[in-house]
């Protein structure tokens, strides 16, 4: 037992020692502002993880990005214990327990969801409580609120969870996590952050639900590639190296895998590292098996399997260590900083909710008037058409290509001929880490906003080619390269 709870410590530790002070390029920012006061964050709401985050927040003197990153380093420490309590269900000794959890969460992808404030640590350490009791009696209900308090993508688990309970009565408390959803609505009818849309009924509610389902695709290789990516070579190599030793087929690990495996290829996002968990996880309880077979087995044997533990460990930690990204906030203070006294200044996507944590959780700059085109945040919508002022406020815009009042000046769309400061601009002259592919992206974007604004040739062909280098995603490389064709 001491064991077990050193080990989940440990991966508390290193959870929390591994992430940033500052906030992420994600959904880090919109689930802190979130959890301050109990508000929707995107679909499909994650209802009990906000009360989770507001409960870990009452004893910090300060809400911030820090403080709500315990809750992810505690999810962190309980989802070893409850991985323990799942490998010992899949007939795993004491030993191999304890190393096939420390084997799962120190995966890259594992780890690099439990370092930021973000659902995917909660909904795996429920994911694992489900396979942990699924052939208890509350099998369904757990599984359940896997489901409608952790993430829906637990629903790819269910050929490894499903059992003879599921045939029994006790499949009606599945229906009792259902309720949850409740709080959408209901919370709705209150002043607080929706995501695209006001679901304050069931029409709605359906609309913000179903908000992303356009981006299922047909099947590509992009879930291999950010497999490879993230988790890492060695680490891959240590889980085929297990599964293969341990002998066993699994047709639940099997089926899980491969529906994960093909989610992850059809669903069109460049951020596909942060759900491969749902690949992840069940071959890490297959390769825990086999860990399990080789710690039983002869004192080579043993020495093999710590090895090969130790080096996954490291090598995992290693990918998903993001103690010296800040891009994200660097990025948000060049935009809020670019805007002049009195402004109205207004946002699109992710950099809405970076610059509400600024204005929100650290009082910055509370002269000028934010809008949001989504109204994601900030209540006042902006008109279609932006104008050069609005009520004597000049308008900056985070996003203008198609604005015919405004023009690039600096990061920002406004009216008129300003000269640009470049040495304002902290981004340029970023030297750390940069962990997350929308974060690179758009790095490389405000490079080309510089570029075409160079009067000098090779200043801009230098700019250029830091855009160029900074630039993952297929479809922002496209941007960047039309922005610098086309200006």
């Amino acid at each position: 037992m001491y064991f077990i709870l050193i080990s989940a410590a440990a991966v508390s530790c290193i959870a929390w020692f591994t992430g940033s002070d500052a906030f992420d390029f994600i959904d880090g920012s919109e689930f802190a502002l979130c959890g301050r006061n109990l508000e929707l964050p995107h679909p499909p709401g994650y209802p009990m993880f906000i009360f989770f985050l507001r409960l870990f927040s009452l004893p910090c003197a300060n809400l911030d990005y820090g403080c709500f990153r315990i809750a992810s380093a505690v999810f962190a420490g309980a989802g070893v214990i409850a991985a323990y309590a799942a490998l010992r269900s899949f007939r795993c000794g004491r030993a191999g327990a304890i190393a096939g959890s420390l084997l799962l969460f120190t995966l890259g992808p594992i780890m690099g969801q439990l370092n930021i404030v973000e659902v995917h640590g909660f909904g795996i350490l429920l994911i694992l409580t489900s396979l942990a009791l699924r052939n208890s009696r509350s099998g369904p209900y757990f599984f359940s609120l896997s489901l409608f308090a952790g993430h829906p993508l637990s629903a790819l688990f269910l050929p490894s969870v499903l059992t003879g309970r599921f045939r029994q009565k006790w499949v009606l408390f599945a229906l009792i996590p259902l309720s949850l959803w409740m709080f959408i609505p209901i919370r709705s009818t209150f002043q607080a952050v929706c995501h695209y849309s006001h679901p304050a009924n069931i029409s709605l509610l359906w609309n913000y639900l179903t908000l992303y389902d356009s981006r299922l695709t047909l099947p590509v290789l992009n879930g291999l590639e950010a497999l490879y990516r993230s988790t890492g070579a060695v680490s891959l190599a240590v889980l085929g190296i297990l599964v293969l030793y341990s002998r066993k087929w699994s047709w639940g690990l099997f089926l899980t895998a491969t529906a994960g495996l093909l989610f992850l290829s059809a669903y069109a996002i460049p951020d596909t590292a942060s759900l491969l968990w749902i690949l992840l996880l069940p071959l890490a309880i297959w390769a825990a098996i086999g860990l399990n077979r080789m710690i039983s087995g002869g004192k080579y044997e043993r020495a093999a399997a710590w090895i090969l533990l130790a080096v996954s460990m490291l090598s995992g930690i290693s990918h998903a260590s993001r103690r010296n990204d800040t891009a994200a906030s660097v990025i948000a203070r060049d935009f809020i900083r670019g805007a002049g006294s009195e402004a109205v200044f207004v946002s699109v996507g992710m950099t809405t909710f970076h610059t509400a944590y600024l204005l929100e959780v650290e009082d910055r700059r509370p002269d000028i008037l934010p809008m949001d085109v989504y109204m994601c945040f900030f209540r006042i919508p902006p008109p279609a058409e932006l104008p050069h002022s609005i009520s004597g406020r000049r308008v900056y815009a985070t996003r203008g290509w198609d604005q015919d009042d405004l023009s690039l000046s600096g990061l920002l769309f406004s009216a008129g001929d300003v000269t640009v400061n470049w040495s304002i601009y902290d981004i340029f002259r970023y030297e750390g880490d940069v962990h997350d592919i929308f974060a690179s992206d758009e790095i490389a974007e405000l490079w080309a906003r510089r570029a075409i604004q160079s009067a000098d040739e090779s200043e801009r062909l230098i700019c250029e080619e830091e855009a160029l280098n900074h630039v993952e995603n297929r479809i922002a490389e496209e941007r960047i390269r039309k922005i610098l064709e086309t200006n």
